[in-house]
C-alpha cells in the first residue's frame, strides 16, 4: 500500500514542515510506503502573489522573514525526515489522473484549505485527480471561521471529492456542515499533537551557541506592539531570564531548522507566542506558554479558530495573555488535565483512520 500526502510544501515554517512529518509518522503504521506530493504555485500563480504583496497571506508574510541560511536548515530537515515525491506539481493546474500512483491519497494538516492563502481553492488540494474513494483529509485546516460567499461554491464543490473528511477546527466542522450538509465529518488533533515526547526528543538538535542560561523563547507571527514587547522584558528582566527571539534576523538562532526549534522549546523557562505550533509543543513538552492573540491587519491576525480549539479542548485558556500584562501563574503550568484529554483525542484519531482504511486489507 502507498498513500500520498498532499499538503502545503513550504520548506520557511517550522510548524508546517514538522506537521509533515507528524502526519507521515502516523500513515506509516497503515501503508508501506507514504510519499509527501512535492507541490508549488506555476510561476504565473507566483507573480500574480507578488504583485498583491499588500494583501499576501500569513504564509507569504513568513516567507519573506525566512533568510536563506534558514531555508537551507528547513530544507536539511525535509530531506533527512520526510519521504518527498521526486516531481514537482503545480497545485494551480488540473490534473485529470492520479498522481504518483497512490492507493490512497489525504489532504491535511495545516490551512491546506485557506482560501485567503493564495491559490489554496484549487482542485489540487481537494484531491480532484483521484477518486473520491481513495481520498480522505487529516486535520484539514481552512485557517478562518466563515469561507468568503465568493468561494463557497469551489469548497463545496471541492468537499465532494472525499469519502472521509476530519478537520482540525470546530469552525471546521461548521463550515463543512453549512456547506455540505454532511455531519459525518470529524475534528481530529494537528498530527503534531499525536506524536508523543519521547519520539519527537529524538529529532530534536541542540542549536550552535545555546547556553543553559533560563531564557523566555518569544515566536511570534503577527506584528508585536511596543506594549507587548516592553511586558515580555519587564517579566524577563524581573526573574532573570534572557530572551531569544527566533523570528529576529540578528538572532544567533535565526537560523535554525524544525529540530532546532523543538530543543529551544522543550529548554525555555516560558514560550511567548502568537504561533499554533509553538503552543502545541510547548504542551507537548510541559513548558509554561503564554498564548498572545495575533496582531496586525488583515489575514495573519485572522488566526482565531485553532487556537481557540487548542485551548478549549486542552484547558489551556489560563495560558491566554488576554490583558496583554504576564502573570507569575503562567510559570505554574500544570497539563495533567489536557494530556488525560489528549489521550482520548488520539483515540479518536486511531477509530477515523480505522474506518478509512477497513477495506483496505
Amino acid at each position: 500500500m502507498k498513500f500520498g500526502i498532499v499538503t502545503i510544501f513550504d520548506n520557511t515554517n517550522f510548524g508546517n514542515r514538522l506537521q509533515n512529518f507528524a502526519l507521515q509518522e502516523i500513515l506509516k503504521h497503515y501503508a508501506d510506503e507514504v510519499i509527501t506530493i512535492k507541490n508549488k504555485p506555476s510561476p504565473k500563480t507566483t507573480k500574480e502573489r507578488i504583485m498583491r504583496l499588500p494583501i499576501l497571506a500569513e504564509s507569504v508574510l513568513v516567507n519573506k522573514l525566512a533568510g536563506k541560511k534558514r531555508k537551507a536548515e528547513i530544507l536539511k530537515f525535509t530531506k533527512k525526515y520526510i519521504n518527498v515525491s521526486h516531481k514537482c506539481y503545480y497545485f494551480d493546474k488540473q490534473y485529470t489522473e492520479p498522481i504518483e500512483n497512490c492507493d490512497y491519497y489525504c489532504t491535511g494538516s495545516d490551512q491546506i484549505w485557506n482560501p485567503k492563502i493564495g491559490g489554496r481553492i484549487n482542485g489540487f488540494n481537494y484531491l480532484d485527480f483521484s477518486h473520491k474513494a481513495n481520498n480522505f483529509s487529516f486535520a484539514a485546516s481552512f485557517g478562518i471561521s466563515e469561507i468568503p460567499e465568493n468561494y463557497k461554491q469551489q469548497v463545496q464543490i471541492g468537499l465532494s471529492n472525499f469519502k472521509y473528511i476530519s478537520v482540525r477546527e470546530e469552525a471546521g466542522l461548521k463550515i463543512v456542515k453549512d456547506l455540505t450538509g454532511r455531519d459525518d465529518a470529524e475534528v481530529l488533533i494537528d498530527p503534531t499533537l499525536y506524536i508523543n515526547e519521547t519520539s519527537w526528543k529524538k529529532i530534536i538538535k541542540k542549536p550552535k551557541g545555546f547556553s543553559k542560561d533560563k531564557y523566555i523563547l518569544n515566536y511570534f507571527l503577527g506584528d508585536v506592539s511596543p506594549s507587548k514587547n516592553q511586558e515580555i522584558i519587564k517579566f524577563a528582566k524581573y526573574h532573570n531570564f534572557k530572551i531569544i527571539n527566533v523570528m529576529d534576523d540578528k538572532s544567533q538562532f535565526y537560523n535554525i531548522g524544525p529540530d532546532g526549534f523543538l530543543y529551544l522549546i522543550m529548554n525555555a523557562s516560558l514560550v511567548c507566542t502568537d504561533s499554533f505550533h509553538a503552543s502545541v509543543f510547548s504542551f507537548i513538552f510541559n513548558r509554561p506558554l503564554a498564548i498572545f492573540m495575533r496582531e496586525g491587519d488583515g489575514i495573519s491576525k485572522n488566526i482565531g479558530s485553532r487556537l481557540e480549539t487548542l485551548m478549549n479542548t486542552f484547558h489551556l485558556n489560563a495560558c491566554l495573555v488576554s490583558d496583554g500584562h504576564l502573570k507569575e501563574a503562567l510559570l505554574d503550568n500544570n497539563y495533567a488535565e489536557g494530556k488525560k484529554i489528549l489521550n482520548q483525542e488520539k483515540n479518536k484519531v486511531k477509530f477515523f483512520l480505522e474506518k478509512v482504511f477497513s477495506t483496505a486489507y
